[in-house]
């Protein structure tokens, strides 16, 4: 342990021995920002006399009235010229100064006992914005962290549905992925990457200081449903994010992924203030893929079945070929319908907003109500939320506050199945229908019936059951309280109290009409309709509790330390039933299905976790900054034989988690006077250690599950037991550098970071004795190396018109240190993933495809051939895909396979403009990623040619005879040769660059009354996408784990919407 923490202290030393070399003053005299040179001044009580003056930056006039104060001891408010004159203990302190309206700005004396300062306005991002850090609220200026602090207060303006998807290339190395276009579904966040294979890999969510669960619990009955807490907050009660990236030990073994604090909106006047907000708008449809008609389809399908041998009669025979309009089925197989027309529509949005601000000495309060209706663009799919939140900050005596945080959210979402099930995925099916047919059963002299049509002899589902008959309900509700008190001890001392309590249900329902649906096959039977119903509760109750330390000495040595305990408890109870093959369509309650097909089951889980934690901060002269941190954490999770960093008395692991933050603002050096354009430059390191808890709650022990055999009861081995198993434990490092230049018109961050993570959980062959396929263990490693910045520019700065621009950057590269065997394949869905030691940890594995053999003659002159099933070489002929034959054994099989791509961007980030004259406002936002590759499984399905499925128009220019020069291989009935196996010919470039938001607002004049503001406003969203991705959209994530990103499973794509709204404040 001592060697420990002596390693750990050794940046510190480094960088104070550096201090006392670079700290020596200048010998030439020096000038700085409109400061002048010391004059010898004679101390009055220890303290020096400080004059200056303050501007407003844009118009460059004296500015009145506002505060200038140095710490809690002295403080001096400016006159109409805008002169002050103030106490300091010396001139090598820093005084703060802000103004109603203004940006609060801290101003380095570097020696000068007269200074000259300008302040921005309020809405312009400054390097001296306050952000909520581990060590509480600091100015950024004043952190030695890597964070980035974003105000939502202009966020009204701009109707995103969730925070998430609200921090999409503002956050320097956080990858925002959104998982699809239906509403609520959130994003996949990855802050700097990805570091577990198993585990979550999303950071951890504070609210109001409370840690809020973003976990996915349970399985959803509908496919490609996800369970996105954030969407229970409505953004408009949000006043602030702020991103903690780099080591975050406070948090123990919840960290490992970075912290996201949210800090809700309170209430900041006594006034009574009400705010309604109200948009509405319409989300577009999609662009339509461009499908083969009728007639090219018949062609295609024709010819497949003469390549599996069906005579010219048969195929005559065939209902679909039979051009006799006095035939039975002509008109039902003699059409040409655009299925995706059939399911994708225009559709509606609209949102109503109001908040009641006020309150008193004794008490201030924050009332806000919301209501949101979103229509997917899926058909019958949407979402609704009601949402109300209560903030309330009271005096109870001289010493003691309280305050209390409550919300109530009730969401209800209409879902149609988005999974990798063609037959009941609503979007895939209507691709893959046949256009021959129509959408309603059709008699023999062509009237059609208000029925529905029902399976045909293509054996497809009829998109519009799905879209119509088909029910997803979802219902969720979240209740989250937290109630804090606050008692000040002295003026040093002051003791802390939360408590929060999390309560959530999930309530599903889903049915899939037997009517038009193609069945799906059990174990023991054939399942014409489906129903399901679900139930999930989640309780969890979790205090925290600091002693905290607070004092300056000497004038110019802060102080700050706290020690504290936390304690969650969470429990989570799933319970679900499934019924088959009821009598009718029209009974669809799980009740009504067969007995002896019901499936019934559960999931109870309970799950502790402590964390002791303690930290120093101390600061001099606001100059020289460091951080120490640790924590102690216990979780029920943990193996009884974790190798853990420390152990109690009673035999419990406890992670040992500390880490170390020091910063130095190099501007407030005296040697920095010959550089009056630098207004701020801070540099900052952080080593520490952190962890990732997200290993399962029994995972370390042996239990038994119920399962069903018909109709029968039974219990087998649910889960072999490791009692080695333990967090993951990730080691971080973080240099970084903020630079303030030319009054803060340009402002750059840049960072470069290294984690390694061991410890890593993996789930390896089980013994099969056991009778299960995997069992958990820690046996994996990985590392994630990168950099980050942030740049942005004032480029112009005038009382009328302001343009801002600003751009973020990030880039990661992970590699896989340790993997039991070397390398470990994984399938998800029809896609596969090699992990191997020194490789990226989620590499696409499959066969490369290079071109397809013009001639037979091509074919044979390589030789290369598959082996089936019963051992026969089969020789690929002309139209064949042309494989890769990596070991040169002329046979293309598994061992052929090589790393297709990487689903990980070598850059992402985004770009912003924000353009202001007079009462016009127009904001942008661009957002990218570039080098990342993709798995279009869409396109595998709909470019195969294989059988009856409709395939994209491409497929036309498909080769069809020796000599043909084309890059579509032939078609033939089942694919025998493996034409569409997975391989390079379905890896894209993802890359795209993507207009993600326009916003031109426009502030109406209104006289003094009851209004105080009023804004009326216009939107665009994913207006312009520039891409060579062949599927409907670039961006998508199939879920949070390593394993689902980079494959276009047919979700709902994003869509281009438009909105129009009112802001008005009384």
């Amino acid at each position: 342990m001592k060697h420990l923490l002596s390693t750990r202290t050794l940046p510190v030393a480094l960088l104070f021995s550096a201090l006392a070399l670079y700290a020596q003053p200048a010998a030439t005299q020096q000038k700085a920002r409109g400061a002048q040179p010391t004059v010898a001044a004679p101390k009055t009580d220890g303290f020096v006399l400080l004059k200056g003056t303050i501007l407003e930056a844009a118009s460059r006039k004296p500015l009145a009235g506002a505060s200038v104060r140095y710490k809690n001891i002295s403080a001096a408010i400016t006159d109409a010229s805008g002169n002050f004159s103030i106490k300091v203990p010396d001139y090598k302190v820093s005084v703060e100064v802000e103004a109603p309206g203004f940006q609060l700005k801290e101003i380095a004396l570097q020696g000068a006992s007269s200074v000259q300062a300008s302040l921005m306005e309020d809405a312009f991002s400054s390097v001296y914005d306050a952000a909520n850090t581990p060590a509480g609220t600091l100015l950024q200026s004043q952190s030695p962290f890597s964070q980035r602090s974003l105000n939502l207060s202009g966020a009204w303006e701009r109707p995103f549905e969730t925070a998430d998807t609200y921090l999409q290339g503002k956050v320097a190395g956080l990858n925002v992925i959104r998982r699809s276009g239906t509403p609520g579904s959130g994003a996949s966040l990855f802050l700097r990457g990805l570091s577990s294979l198993n585990a979550t890999n999303q950071p951890l969510l504070v609210i109001d200081g409370i840690l809020y669960d973003n976990t996915e619990y349970g399985t959803s009955m509908m496919g490609g449903s996800f369970n996105n807490p954030l969407s229970m907050i409505d953004i408009k009660d949000i006043d602030n994010i702020t991103v903690i990236k780099d080591a975050t030990s406070l948090y123990g073994t919840k960290g490992a992924n970075g912290v996201i604090q949210i800090t809700t909106a309170r209430a900041r006047e006594l006034a009574t203030r009400i705010d309604f907000a109200a948009y509405t708008g319409i989300n577009f449809a999609p662009k339509a893929l461009p499908l083969m008609g009728a007639a090219d389809y018949r062609t295609l399908v024709s010819g497949m079945l003469q390549t599996a041998g069906m005579s010219a009669a048969q195929l005559a025979a065939q209902p679909w070929m039979n051009d006799n309009t006095a035939s039975a089925d002509y008109y039902r197989y003699h059409n040409n319908t655009d299925w995706q027309n059939q399911v994708l529509k225009n559709a509606a949005a609209q949102n109503y907003y109001l908040k009641i601000t006020g309150g008193d000495n004794i008490a201030r309060y924050a009332l806000s109500m919301g209501y949101l209706a979103n229509e997917g663009t899926l058909r019958n799919s949407g979402v609704k939320r009601y949402n109300t939140r209560f903030n309330g900050d009271f005096n109870l005596s001289r010493r003691l506050t309280a305050s209390t945080n409550l919300s109530f959210t009730f969401n209800e979402q209409n879902l149609r199945d988005q999974g990798q099930n063609t037959n009941v995925n609503l979007l895939l099916s209507s691709l893959l229908k046949s256009p021959l047919l129509r959408v309603n059963e059709v008699s023999a002299s062509g009237a059609e019936s208000p029925d529905l049509a029902g399976l045909d002899i293509f054996n497809r589902s009829n998109p519009v059951a799905l879209s119509r008959l088909a029910i997803g309900q979802n219902n969720s509700y979240r209740f989250m309280g937290v109630i804090g008190f606050n008692y000040q001890i002295n003026p040093a001392f002051s003791l802390q109290t939360n408590l929060g309590v999390t309560l959530d249900k999930v309530r599903e329902t889903m049915f899939l009409p037997s009517k038009g649906v193609l069945a799906d096959s059990l174990a023991t039977a054939v399942a014409k309709n489906r129903s399901g119903s679900a139930v999930k509760r989640l309780f969890q109750l979790l205090s925290d509790t600091r002693l905290q330390y607070q004092k300056t000495f000497g004038n110019i040595h802060d102080l700050s330390a706290a020690i504290g305990f936390r304690y969650q408890t969470s429990q989570i109870e799933e319970d679900f039933g499934k019924g088959f093959n009821s009598a009718t369509d029209e009974l669809r309650s799980v009740s009504f299905g067969l007995n002896t097909l019901r499936q019934i089951g559960g999931n109870l889980g309970l799950w502790r976790w402590t964390n002791q934690y303690s930290s120093i901060d101390y600061r001099l002269r606001n100059r020289y900054l460091l951080s120490l941190q640790a924590a102690f954490d216990g979780s029920s999770r943990f193996g009884k034989l974790a190798s853990g960093s420390a152990r109690r008395r009673d035999g419990i692991n406890l992670a040992f988690m500390p880490s170390l933050s020091a910063g130095w603002v190099v501007s407030s050096e005296s040697f920095m006077k010959d550089l009056p354009f630098v207004d701020h430059l801070k540099l900052r390191a952080t080593y520490g250690l952190t962890g990732n808890d997200d290993i399962g709650n029994y995972t370390t022990r042996n239990y038994y599950v119920s399962q069903n055999l018909l109709g029968l009861q039974g219990l087998v081995r649910g889960n072999i037991g490791n009692d080695k198993l333990q967090w993951e434990e990730a080691t971080k490092f973080n240099g970084g550098i903020d630079l303030a230049l030319f009054k803060e018109r340009v402002s750059l961050s840049v960072d470069a970071y290294k984690q390694r993570t061991r410890h890593m959980l993996l789930f390896e062959p089980a013994p099969a004795a056991s009778g299960l396929t995997t069992m958990a263990t820690s046996n994996a490693g990985m590392s994630v190396n990168g950099w980050e910045a942030a740049l942005n520019l004032r480029l112009v700065n005038q009382p009328k018109l302001k343009w801002d621009i600003g751009g973020t950057v990030g880039n990661y590269r992970m590699r896989i240190t340790e993997m039991p065997g070397g390398a470990k394949q994984t399938a998800m869905g029809d896609a596969t993933y090699m992990s191997a030691v020194g490789g990226q940890p989620n590499a696409f594995w499959g066969q490369q495809a290079t071109w397809v053999y013009a001639t037979d003659a091509d074919a044979a002159a390589e030789g290369l051939s598959i082996r089936t099933a019963n051992g026969q070489l089969v020789p690929f002929k002309g139209g064949d895909m042309r494989f890769a034959d990596l070991n040169g054994d002329k046979v293309i099989d598994d061992a052929d396979r090589t790393n297709m791509g990487n689903p990980n961007p070598q850059f992402f980030g985004g770009f912003q403009t924000g353009l202001t004259y007079k009462r016009f406002n127009l904001q942008a936002l661009a957002t990218y990623s570039y080098g990342n590759e993709v798995y279009n499984s869409v396109r595998r399905q709909l470019e195969s040619a294989s059988g009856y499925a409709n395939q994209l128009a491409s497929v036309i220019e498909r080769w069809t005879k020796n000599g043909d020069m084309n890059a579509m291989p032939r078609a033939t009935w089942g694919d025998p040769m493996g034409n569409g196996r997975f391989s390079s010919r379905w890896i894209e470039d993802g890359s795209y660059l993507r207009l993600r938001t326009v916003s031109l607002s426009y502030n109406l004049p209104v006289k003094a009354g009851l209004v105080k503001y009023a804004v009326v406003y216009a939107n665009g969203n994913n207006l312009v996408t520039l891409t060579r991705y062949k599927g409907y959209d670039p961006e998508f994530s199939a879920g949070n784990s390593l394993y689902a990103q980079g494959v276009d499973a047919g979700m709902e794509p994003q869509v281009r919407s438009v909105q129009a709204g009112v802001r008005i404040g009384l």
